[in-house]
């Protein structure tokens, strides 16, 4: 490039001023100096000024796929070059993406974050076209995007949104995507009643983009996320559909890895890397799209539960290790509902949106789903970044209690997941057996795409999904004969933490939750999805057994790739085998006493290990001998084993 050129003509006039012929000549010491000046001047007005400024003309061609005249394209892309060029010298609250201290007391804070669900103090005092100090990394700058690509039209929803976090949104959006990629943004409002999104909105929206580049989609009546999204679809004029929450903001680059992945591969749905933005400052969190010592991508990518909630997860190693470059979209088996682009013609070939779904959620897991099972592939780009506002109350609301993510997901249960919809069942107990309404239309959708089952994504992009009801010793819930069942700790509202609290039920579970569902594996691994059950020491080091404390137990994330190794499960069979054996001749002569016989083990990872006996129902821990107890009703405990004690007597309501 241009830029690399100048910074090597740079680098060797430098060296070429410092060689001993020039030393030899004191007397131009002020010269040399005088040339490092201006070469360091040179450096810094070319970084300064040849920014990705585009031309203010372009072909027929593109004029024709934007449906725009030479003086609007001309318009556009002045406006685009006037922000690149000034962004960086931008001033004021929030710029670069900085948190602002709102300076309101603890109790307002309060207020605010559950009316609003983030601070509207610190928005109110932020620039609408704020800048962003959040770019790529330095292989993703280097990319050359080639001109002709796919037109964009980004669709974002809104119902009764704040106004300045949806001016924020598409602030970003038309000031950091090319003119020559963006066709349109089209606003969707679902019904909104707030006098702010209605008349003050349109007029808004006229004054800053008169070019006609934003426009209003308004719905009669309200539909739900879900059909609103649908009708933007349907408004869009572009080649790709780009939807976007109404709380975003688009990053530097953000647009062209999108489409210049679907240009190389049309059936592939492209998300971005998501930047979490507080919502108590509004700072811009930069990605994690770096690569640690041995070459994990820590770029979160997309799971769910069983329940059908959306979580994060880092990537399995082999979705990394078998891209060519770091700079490769990598696969990701779910989508955030509200961030991603796919080609417009191939959104409708899949079938679009599931109409019989109700206001929001699900709609992201069917979606997944489909795209895989269909021939298509879901990927995050790690050169793509857009910041989300994790507000902490829920836009999406409709009069009545009514579950829409719980009748939506047993929607896609019963379309998608065959055999295995039992697992979700597991987790949401209190579904089975309700109305999700006729899905006869989605079953002929998949009948004529000619779809593959559950099985096959289990088996491919979904390898790495634990499932609950495949070779296990038991799942489902697991209770003491006195009634009280394990419980996943309420640690907060993110579905995936490093570590958790484990606790109790206080009685018996009668319909299964996904709080409640756990599974044994062959290899002594009682797991809840990515946790595990794991032993350690209260207040000390986490794995340590050198310090005088209690024992206590936690959920923590499984080191599978440690614990699963074929020396591992071999010495975990041999192991297990041995102490049977040691159990039932104690028993013989010590009836009460069979299950201290255990002999316990320092090999890695035993603390995480838990021995079965499905008879006595004893969860004996590997690296002390220890039994899980329920003694006190309310967390679980390690305590020596006593044979005969129903507090350590727990019982799966499934075995494999």
């Amino acid at each position: 490039t241009v830029r690399s050129s100048l910074c090597g003509s740079v680098r060797a006039l430098i060296s070429s001023l410092r060689s001993p012929l020039f030393r030899q000549h004191r007397k131009s010491s002020f010269l040399i100096h005088l040339c490092i000046a201006l070469c360091i001047y040179a450096i810094l007005y070319f970084w300064l000024h040849v920014d990705p400024r585009v031309s203010t003309t372009t072909d027929p061609g593109t004029l024709q796929a934007l449906s725009v005249s030479e003086d609007t394209y001309s318009f556009r892309a002045k406006r685009f070059n006037a922000y690149v060029v000034n962004e960086r010298f931008r001033s004021g609250p929030g710029e670069f993406g900085r948190g602002v201290d709102a300076g309101i007391s603890e109790s307002e804070m309060q207020r605010v974050n559950d009316v609003d669900g983030y601070n509207s103090h610190a928005c109110k005092q932020i620039a609408l076209d704020r800048s962003l100090g959040n770019r790529p990394a330095k292989e993703c700058l280097a990319i050359n995007y080639p001109f002709k690509l796919p037109t964009a039209s980004v669709i974002i929803v809104f119902f009764n949104e704040p106004f300045r976090l949806v001016m924020r949104t598409v602030f970003s959006v038309v000031n950091r995507s090319p003119p020559f990629l963006l066709k349109e943004v089209i606003l969707v409002d679902d019904g909104s009643t707030q006098e702010l999104l209605l008349g003050h909105l349109s007029d808004y929206v006229r004054e800053n983009w008169p070019d006609g580049i934003v426009r209003i989609v308004r719905l009669q009546k309200r539909t739900g996320l879900i059909r609103a999204r649908l009708e933007g679809a349907k408004a869009a004029t572009a080649d790709v559909v780009v939807f976007l929450d109404a709380h975003c903001e688009a990053t530097y680059r953000w647009l062209e890895p999108l489409l210049y992945r679907i240009h190389q591969k049309p059936d592939a749905v492209v998300v971005p890397a998501i930047a979490n933005i507080d919502r108590f400052t509004l700072k811009v969190f930069r990605t994690d799209v770096r690569y640690t010592e041995d070459g994990w991508l820590s770029l979160r990518v997309g799971s769910f539960a069983w329940d059908g909630m959306f979580i994060f997860e880092h990537p399995p190693r082999s979705a990394v290790t078998k891209r060519r470059s770091n700079t490769d979209t990598i696969e990701s088996i779910n989508m955030p509902g509200g961030l991603f682009a796919m080609r417009r013609d191939y959104f409708f070939k899949l079938g679009g949106y599931d109409e019989g779904m109700e206001v929001w959620g699900g709609e992201n897991l069917e979606l997944s789903l489909r795209i895989w099972q269909c021939g298509g592939s879901l990927e995050f780009s790690p050169c793509s970044t857009v910041g989300h506002v994790y507000r902490a109350n829920h836009p999406y609301k409709f009069p009545g209690n009514k579950d829409y993510n719980g009748y939506n997901t047993a929607r896609v249960a019963d379309v998608w997941m065959d055999m295995y919809m039992d697992n979700f069942y597991l987790a949401r107990g209190d579904l089975k057996g309700t109305d999700h309404g006729d899905v006869s239309t989605r079953r002929q959708i998949r009948s004529d795409l000619r779809c593959k089952s559950f099985q096959w994504f289990l088996d491919n992009p979904a390898a790495h999904k634990f499932v609950y009801s495949r070779n296990r010793l038991g799942y489902g819930s697991c209770c003491t004969t006195e009634g009280h069942c394990l419980l996943r700790g309420n640690d907060g509202s993110e579905y995936r933490k490093q570590t958790m609290s484990l606790l109790l039920t206080p009685s018996r579970v009668t319909v299964h939750s996904w709080a409640t569902l756990f599974a044994l594996t062959d290899t002594g691994l009682l797991r809840k999805d990515w946790n595990c059950v794991r032993l350690r020491r209260a207040g000390g080091p986490l794995n340590s057994v050198w310090v005088f404390t209690p024992h206590i137990v936690d959920l923590e994330i499984c080191p599978l790739e440690e614990l699963e190794e074929p020396k591992q499960r071999e010495w975990w069979r041999a192991w297990v085998a041995d102490q049977m054996k040691r159990i039932e001749q104690r028993q013989i002569s010590h009836p009460e006493q069979g299950f201290q016989a255990v002999q316990t083990t320092n090999q890695r990872g035993a603390h995480f290990r838990w021995l079965y006996d499905k008879i006595h129902g004893k969860l004996i821990n590997a690296q002390t001998g220890y039994c899980l107890d329920g003694i006190d009703g309310q967390r679980p405990t390690p305590k020596p084993c006593v044979d005969d004690a129903p507090s350590q007597s727990w019982h799966f309501s499934h075995h494999g």
